[in-house]
């Protein structure tokens, strides 16, 4: 399996976080990875054979081309057959102004891009087929971005990158009304700006980022017990802290810690 994780420049470097390539060959084993949340709203681009969702009790192949909104929840996915996909995934406050609707109606799933964008979508599956560079991929890509650009009102936009700002600053360890009172906000106001241009309620977008802390928790340090954890991160009861975490990952964090010893939430693997 190659991976290779390439910045945007320009204007989209603003709004992109990064483009993520893995290709694999068909003789290949296939390879089923866990997949947790993020804080990326994202986009897939399947130029060979597309993924399969692994559920108990099949396995559904995925669109060419889908769009993933922010989830509490985790999936299990496969390759399967000759592997070749991209993944465009968004700064948190980024990926509202390339889809005119709330980013709300997208959360906890994956859906197929050509039921927003139809006609351009198949053009777009079709052309990242015929071509052979990643370069040529990218520019492709951009295209289809650029062309969808509509910019936020630049107050609506401040206020969400302010938003995740605080929240990752708190490390997730901050309330509704807190942050609401920190940007001078109304709470109401702020949820409804959370779930147009982030995509979940502001309680939800907290938990998520609290999530996020504790991943970072896991690849810088190493810890013997969950409670030793669970403090590190701001909890002060242990089954509070395993009940969050399983909920994210379908793992409690001494199943995580083994199952990925050497687990890195920078590592740049998409």
């Amino acid at each position: 399996m190659q991976f290779q994780v390439v910045r945007p420049s320009g204007f989209l470097a603003c709004f992109v976080k990064d483009y993520c390539f893995m290709e694999a060959g068909r003789e290949e084993v296939a390879v089923t990875e866990r997949v947790i949340p993020t804080e990326h709203v994202q986009l897939m681009f399947h130029y060979k054979d597309p993924f399969v969702n692994v559920l108990p009790d099949a396995l559904v192949s995925q669109p060419r081309c889908v769009l993933s909104g922010l989830t509490d929840t985790y999936i299990d996915v496969s390759t399967h057959g000759e592997t070749g996909v991209v993944f465009v995934r968004f700064y948190p406050e980024g990926a509202s102004s390339f889809f005119g609707f709330s980013l709300s109606e997208v959360a906890n799933q994956s859906i197929d891009l050509k039921a927003i964008f139809n006609t351009e979508c198949r053009e777009l599956e079709e052309q990242l087929y015929e071509t052979t560079t990643l370069k040529e991929r990218i520019t492709l890509i951009e295209g289809f971005l650029l062309g969808h650009y509509t910019p936020l009102p630049a107050y609506d936009r401040q206020l969400m990158a302010k938003t995740v700002q605080v929240i990752k600053q708190a490390a997730g360890q901050t309330s509704a009304v807190s942050l609401s009172s920190q940007l001078a906000v109304t709470p109401k106001s702020l949820e409804r700006k959370c779930a147009r241009y982030l995509g979940k309620s502001t309680k939800q977008v907290i938990q998520l980022f609290r999530f996020q802390a504790i991943l970072q928790d896991f690849s810088l340090v190493r810890v013997s017990t969950a409670t030793e954890r669970a403090l590190r991160c701001g909890y002060f009861d242990q089954s509070h802290f395993i009940r969050d975490f399983k909920r994210y990952t379908g793992l409690t964090p001494g199943e995580f810690a083994d199952r990925y010893p050497d687990f890195d939430v920078e590592d740049e693997h998409c």
